[in-house]
């Protein structure tokens, strides 16, 4: 199964970016959320746009419209007052090229996955900081209680179009790629020691 052989695939640099995650303190410091906010925001910017510029998404029975967290995030930062992120995004993310459909595939594996681990941090912000899902913790509530029927519905989806070794090494070289771009853009400039 595709979805199997991306989870061990990706494993180094998915840990990798949880760990450069937690020294931004994201669950204990408002400053520390809005900055990853912030860097979540121009990875969704670089990585949605290119999602809307491909075909052929019908044929694979995902629909990226209804996994778009940009607006989540927009709406998170506008609640903690940070309007200029908004209006005037900093950069995009330097993600790898998403130009075709199994590369668009391997970079929305990553963010479809940070959908199981935002539950985790919602209950956490929640407690420490006092966000909600409509107050600042939109994004990490993503689809609520829908997570875990989405991510099914996405890895189901994965594992019918992988069909051949081209298409499948294609979808695992960009998740892995994407872990590695998020990981270096989450290190620019990042907090504490490395």
């Amino acid at each position: 199964m595709m979805m199997s052989r991306l989870k061990e695939v990706t494993r180094p640099h998915h840990e990798a970016v949880e760990e450069t995650l937690g020294r931004f303190k994201l669950t204990s410091s408002l400053d520390g959320y809005r900055r990853v906010l912030r860097r979540f925001h121009a990875v969704h910017l670089t990585a949605e746009s290119a999602f809307q510029r491909l075909d052929g998404w019908d044929a694979i029975g995902i629909d990226p419209a209804e996994r778009r967290k940009l607006p989540l995030l927009e709406a998170d930062l506008r609640a903690l007052g940070d309007d200029e992120a908004v209006a005037a995004p900093s950069a995009e993310a330097p993600l790898p090229p998403l130009t075709d459909l199994p590369r668009a595939l391997g970079a929305m594996y990553v963010l479809e996955g940070s959908t199981l681990g935002g539950r985790y941090i919602t209950k956490s912000v929640g407690a420490s900081l006092g966000l909600t899902p409509g107050r600042g913790c939109s994004y990490f509530a993503s689809y609520g209680d829908r997570v875990g029927p989405m991510w099914r519905s996405f890895g189901a989806a994965v594992d019918a179009f992988a069909t051949t070794e081209e298409v499948r090494g294609a979808i695992a070289d960009s998740a892995d790629a994407t872990f590695r771009a998020i990981d270096a853009w989450f290190s620019r400039d990042e907090p504490g020691p490395r």
